[in-house]
């Protein structure tokens, strides 16, 4: 499918054909991402959790493009643990909450170390300098939104959205930290 639209816009001269594989990459990539997010909220339907799965998505894609983390090796895998992390993020908001005053705290907390963590990188994609200054002023910029999104949730009393941004961050530092293991284990791989 992403061959086929790559080759569309190639023969309407949309794109050159120097540009076909990366263009074809980007439909593939897309395409991936939307399969698993119709799983996903195929999901949170059933759950009936829909408001609390789109906070998920939000918090995930908008901070994780700029922390980094913890990358499967294939399309599968990634899907699958992505499957299941949205389930169990979704299954502990609804069966495991915790209470509005210690969801409270754990997510302010959680904005805080996430404001002093370092940005895992990816070895597909090293960062330089630059952009090491562009992410992190945009995960505070993100992390600014998300704290006001704490303090309305807490205030107009929606424990739930509360509750999710509570764990939706505990997953993305969980993610970070099984990222730069990652990171050390083929560093370790590449020495020997």
């Amino acid at each position: 499918m992403a061959a086929l639209l790559t080759n569309y816009i190639v023969k309407k001269k949309a794109i050159s054909e120097d540009d076909y594989e990366i263009y074809q990459y980007g439909f593939q990539i897309g395409m991936e991402m939307l399969i698993c997010m119709a799983v996903c909220y195929l999901i949170a339907i059933r759950m009936n959790m829909v408001g609390q799965c789109t906070l998920l998505f939000f918090l995930f894609f908008s901070l994780r493009s700029f922390v980094g983390g913890l990358h499967m090796d294939s399309f599968k895998a990634c899907f699958l643990c992505s499957c299941v992390v949205v389930f169990i993020t979704l299954f502990a908001v609804k069966y495991c909450p915790v209470s509005p005053g210690p969801a409270l705290t754990a997510s302010v907390c959680e904005v805080i170390v996430l404001l002093f963590l370092k940005p895992v990188e990816n070895g597909n994609r090293p960062v330089d300098e630059a952009e090491k200054k562009v992410f992190s002023r945009k995960i505070r910029q993100v992390l600014t939104i998300i704290l006001f999104l704490i303090i309305l949730f807490r205030s107009i009393r929606l424990f739930s959205y509360l509750i999710t941004i509570a764990y939706t961050l505990a997953v993305i530092m969980i993610s970070m930290f099984l990222g730069k293991w990652q990171n050390r284990m083929r560093k370790k791989d590449e020495v020997s």
